[in-house]
C-alpha cells in the first residue's frame, strides 16, 4: 500500500514538473522560427518550411511562410463533429476536418474544399498534376509509377500529445494527418491520471472506480424542409435514418410545391473506361452543387511500362497519357526487335 501511494506521488509530481514548462501553444507570426522544441505553432494561413527540405526529425528548425494562394479569411471552417473516418488539416493550415474520399472534390481556394485521406492524393480533375490553390481537384489512389507527377504539398507544423510509455508524450510534427490523441497537455494529462487513479485503487479494492472518459457525442451535418427552406445544421447521429444532404432536403422541397429552389439540369454523363464520374460537391446550407459532377482519370486503370516481353520482344508507346478521359494512361505494345 504504502509503495503505491509513494509511487503515485512521484508521479503526479512528475507531471506537475511538465506542466510547469507550459502546455499553450503560442501563435507564431510570420517569418518567426518554427518547429524543433519551441512550444507554438504557426497562425492560421501559415505553415513552418523547414531550412532543410528533407528533414530527418520531427522536430526540424524552420520559419512560419505564407503558402502561395491561401488566405484562411476567404471562408469559415466548419465544426469538425460528425467524421466517419480520419481528421486531416489541409496544406495551407487553415481547417481541420473530415478527411475526403476517393472521388470527392478537393482543394479550391486556400484548399476550401478540403483535403484528402492521407492515402489519396488531390489530384487536378484533368491532367498529370497535384491540385494547388485555387485549383480544383479530386481525390484519387495514384499508382507508385505515376507518383513522380503528383508531388504532396507541404503540411504545416502540428502540436500535440499521445501517451507514450505511461507519460504524455508532446511534440511537433509536420504532417496533414493528425496524429495526436490530444491537443493539450492539460487534456493529456487528465485523462492518463484518471487511469493512474484507477491501477492505485484496483490494487486494494475489490470494486475499483472507472475512470471518467468523456462521451463521445455522434453528430453530422443533415437538413430538415422548415418552411419551405433547406435548414442545414449539424444534428446527433440517428444510424436507423440516413442523413438528409442539401440536394436531397432540394428535392423534397420541390415535391412539396415549393418554389424558393431550382437547380440547374446535370448533364448523363457517359466517361471512358479509363476515368470515373467524381462526385459532385455542395457548400453546406446550399441545395445546387457549386462543383459539376465531372469525368476524372482513373489512375488505378494505369499499367507501368513493361519490364519483359516474350519472344525477345520491346515495349513500344502506343499512346503517351496526359491525364486526360480517353487517354490517362501510357499504352505500351510488345514488338520483335527490329520492327
Amino acid at each position: 500500500m504504502v509503495s503505491s501511494v509513494l509511487w503515485i506521488s512521484v508521479a503526479t509530481l512528475a507531471f506537475l514538473r511538465l506542466a510547469e514548462t507550459g502546455s499553450e501553444y503560442a501563435l507564431l507570426h510570420e517569418g518567426e522560427k518554427c518547429g524543433e522544441y519551441d512550444q507554438g505553432r504557426c497562425e492560421s494561413g501559415l505553415i513552418c518550411v523547414p531550412d532543410n527540405p528533407e528533414p530527418e526529425l520531427f522536430n526540424a528548425v524552420g520559419v512560419c511562410t505564407r503558402v502561395p494562394g491561401c488566405n484562411c479569411s476567404e471562408f469559415q471552417c466548419l465544426p469538425r463533429q460528425g467524421c466517419r473516418g480520419r481528421q486531416v488539416i489541409d496544406p495551407c493550415g487553415c481547417c481541420t476536418h473530415c478527411a475526403k474520399t476517393k472521388g470527392q472534390v478537393c482543394g479550391g481556394p486556400s484548399w476550401r474544399y478540403g483535403n484528402c485521406d492521407p492515402d489519396l492524393v488531390c489530384a487536378l480533375v484533368v491532367g498529370l498534376d497535384s491540385a494547388r490553390p485555387p485549383q480544383t481537384g479530386v481525390c484519387k489512389v495514384i499508382p507508385k509509377h505515376l507518383k513522380k507527377h503528383f508531388p504532396v504539398p507541404l503540411c504545416p507544423v502540428q502540436n500535440g500529445c499521445n501517451v507514450h510509455v505511461g507519460n504524455c508524450d508532446c511534440y511537433s510534427d509536420q504532417s496533414c494527418d493528425s496524429p495526436f490523441s490530444y491537443s493539450t497537455y492539460e487534456e493529456c494529462n487528465k485523462i492518463l491520471m484518471a487511469f493512474l487513479m484507477y491501477d492505485f485503487y484496483a490494487n486494494d479494492m475489490e470494486t475499483p472506480p472507472k475512470p471518467e472518459v468523456p462521451a463521445y457525442e455522434c453528430k453530422e451535418w443533415s437538413c430538415e424542409v422548415q418552411a419551405c427552406e433547406c435548414v442545414c445544421q449539424y444534428r446527433k447521429c440517428v444510424y436507423r435514418l440516413a442523413p438528409l444532404n442539401e440536394a436531397a432536403c432540394c428535392d423534397v422541397l420541390k415535391e412539396s410545391g415549393c418554389l424558393n429552389t431550382s437547380c440547374p439540369g446535370t448533364p448523363t454523363l457517359a466517361c471512358p473506361a479509363d476515368s470515373f464520374i467524381s462526385e459532385p460537391h455542395t457548400e453546406p446550407g446550399h441545395c445546387c452543387p457549386v462543383v459539376p459532377a465531372m469525368c476524372t482519370c482513373d489512375f488505378q486503370t494505369c499499367t507501368p511500362k513493361p519490364t519483359y516481353c516474350p519472344n525477345r520482344g520491346l515495349p513500344r508507346l502506343l499512346v503517351k497519357g496526359n491525364g486526360h478521359p480517353g487517354t490517362c494512361c501510357d499504352r505500351y505494345e510488345c514488338v520483335k526487335e527490329g520492327d
